[in-house]
């Protein structure tokens, strides 16, 4: 997977990763040993003038691998970040955005 958020790319296996990737980046938050929801609480907070409160909720029940990835398709939905899932490409396909072969991920020039 990979994930475009403050123009950095984040890339991982699981949305976890890409999250946890994004919170130790994230300098303005404190707790980055807290659990994941602490974080997608805290971060889903400050975008409440830019994401309907009725998508803020994180469900203390959802297991955090499915948290993750909502999050991270919430964040694409109000393009706050762009969400790319390359495990649905062919070998050699090239992602959205993507032009030439090598370097992977490289952004189109416009």
């Amino acid at each position: 997977m990979i994930f475009i958020y403050n123009s950095k790319k984040y890339l991982g296996k699981t949305a976890v990763r890409i999250v946890r990737a994004i919170e130790r980046d994230t300098a303005e938050y404190a707790n980055k040993t807290g659990t994941i929801k602490d974080f997608l609480i805290w971060s889903l907070a400050r975008m409440a003038d830019r994401i309907p409160m009725r998508e803020l909720e994180v469900s203390p029940h959802l297991p955090d691998e499915t948290i993750a990835f909502n999050y991270l398709c919430l964040l694409d939905n109000y393009e706050i970040g762009a969400f790319y899932d390359t495990r649905s490409l062919a070998p050699g396909e090239l992602a959205p955005g993507e032009v030439g072969s090598n370097p992977r991920f490289q952004k189109e020039k416009k």
